[in-house]
């Protein structure tokens, strides 16, 4: 005869209970961090592009209730690109300032984008936006001195060595002609290699504004 499970004591429940507890916890601890994490990059990126303040450009509307302006030539803008190490990939951004003195407009698609690095371009597949990329507004007109970024994840890189002292320049197409040329901060990097048979993958976002 098969004798019945021994049901646990009082002070072995309790135990299990308070483990389970502890566990639960440390599951929510995780994933909070995680959120602080990707809103910390977010902030980050977006400071780096507003000068380092970021209440300034808060305080700038972008597109000041405009419908619609001329497209933007490439003398109307000054962009710069950087990224930081996130998980494996660089997240990032590129800025893009308009220095005129007159309002115009990104085209609404998102822009094609090209790392080159000694004037040789990287073989980088090119995908739309991640899903840890800091929500904003999406934004295509600017005033003048208003910035639009554009958010960047590069994943799996294993190419021929790039030495980072020389950064590489990031350039986005925004259609049939408008092409903005992004010079790499000095904190450029390059992704951890997954592996040689998996493409080397980039994320992009359309242009995007303050929340």
């Amino acid at each position: 005869m098969i004798a019945p499970p021994r049901l646990p004591a009082q002070d072995e429940l309790e135990l299990l209970i308070k483990e389970a507890r502890e566990r639960q916890l440390r599951r929510r601890l995780l994933a909070a961090a995680g959120v602080a994490v990707a809103a910390a990059v977010g902030l980050s990126i977006y400071a780096s592009f507003a000068g380092g303040n970021p209440d300034r450009v808060a305080r700038k509307p972008a597109n000041a209730g405009r419908a619609s302006a001329p497209l933007c030539r490439a003398s109307q803008l000054s962009a710069t690109a950087g990224w930081q190490g996130a998980t494996q990939s660089m997240l990032g951004g590129a800025g893009i300032t308009n220095t005129s003195s007159s309002v115009c407009s990104l085209p609404a698609a998102r822009p094609a984008v090209r790392i080159s690095w000694q004037g040789r371009a990287l073989a980088v597949r090119e995908r739309g936006p991640s899903p840890v990329f800091p929500s904003g507004n999406a934004l295509r007109v600017l005033e003048p001195g208003a910035t639009a970024t554009i958010y960047l994840q590069w994943w799996n890189y294993c190419g021929p060595a790039v030495n980072i002292k020389v950064p590489p320049v990031v350039y986005l197409r925004f259609g049939k002609g408008l092409v903005v040329r992004a010079p790499g901060s000095e904190q450029w990097g390059v992704p951890y290699c997954n592996g040689p048979k998996a493409p080397s993958t980039l994320f992009v976002s359309r242009p995007r504004g303050t929340n």
